[in-house]
């Protein structure tokens, strides 16, 4: 079966062909290609390394790279909006261009990086609480902005919920990637499709960690979607599988591979393990790694060449 994978990171280290032999090794229907609008910069301001250095030391994980490893993975995953539009234009007909804005740098820039969007004719916004250091009371006015602009321009909005690597492993300073804390903005913009990336499962110490937050509002809200990237654990495992039938079902879970950060996997290997899980039925298969982005979409801006 040709999947579609919602969730892939196309990261500027990363030979061009590289990436496009991953994908055609996997046989992809279609690929949603992911920038990262971070700054590496963000650490040099006193609040953020105060917050960071002081969680680190609350909860006893304060080394003395703590700060450089975090500046390292800011840097590594940086991925400019123009980088995902150049991959869309030269294989239109299998990559999709989701582009990605950092609310936390001010409403001016927001405004500025959402225009760039629009001219490159990407088909989503991507925000990233914890590698953005994106407060949603703090910055409530740049998010609604963002919301505004997907609800106008027809775009899907695909936020990461949960955990992230390296210090971000520690829940403590993921905590503004719980589902729970968007959901009354979500729940003023029904036209605009959210996916909640990683189902707010993402976490190694604690799997599935907000999985039940990213169900409620998967629940409440017809235009919420979650997608699976580094999670297939919850396709597979049968108390997830039970879990998440019982609650919302399938029909709005979407396959993500988010590679190449999930070290040692490949896209093709990420499909196949939902292709191999005993837990799910067939119908729910062909839904999660097919049929489902299908219907998302066919509900977006999506260039007419896409095929």
């Amino acid at each position: 079966m040709k999947a579609i994978d919602f969730h892939l990171h196309p990261l500027p280290m990363l030979p061009d062909r590289l990436l496009t032999d991953e994908v055609e090794a996997a046989c992809l229907e279609k690929c949603v290609l992911l920038a990262m609008d971070v700054d590496p910069g963000a650490l040099e301001e006193p609040w953020i390394r105060y917050r960071m250095a002081s969680t680190l030391f609350d909860e006893g994980f304060w080394d003395l790279y703590g700060l450089d490893h975090a500046r390292l993975l800011l840097q590594l995953g940086r991925t400019p909006n123009t980088r995902v539009a150049e991959l869309v234009a030269e294989r239109p007909d299998v990559f999709v261009g989701g582009g990605s804005v950092n609310p936390s740098r001010g409403l001016a820039y927001v405004e500025e990086k959402l225009a760039e969007v629009r001219e490159l004719g990407l088909s989503g916004v991507k925000i990233i609480p914890t590698l953005q250091f994106l407060d949603p009371e703090r910055h409530g006015e740049e998010l609604e902005a963002i919301f505004d602009f997907c609800s106008k321009e027809k775009l899907v909005l695909i936020l990461h919920t949960g955990c992230d690597p390296g210090p971000w492993e520690l829940p403590a300073l993921s905590a503004n990637a719980r589902p729970s804390l968007y959901g009354d903005l979500i729940g003023r913009y029904p036209d605009v499709p959210v996916v909640l990336a990683h189902a707010g499962s993402y976490s190694l110490r604690q799997p599935g960690i907000w999985l039940d937050e990213a169900l409620a509002l998967c629940r409440e809200n017809d235009n919420v979607w979650l997608d699976l990237a580094a999670v297939t654990y919850l396709a597979v495992e049968e108390k997830f599988v039970v879990k998440i039938r019982n609650s919302v079902g399938f029909d709005r879970f979407l396959f993500g591979s988010d590679w190449p950060t999930v070290q040692g996997v490949s896209v093709k290997d990420a499909i196949g393990r939902v292709e191999a899980s005993r837990a799910l039925g067939e119908h729910e298969k062909e839904a999660i790694l097919r049929g489902n982005a299908r219907e998302l979409l066919s509900r977006i801006r999506v260039p007419a060449n896409s095929g």
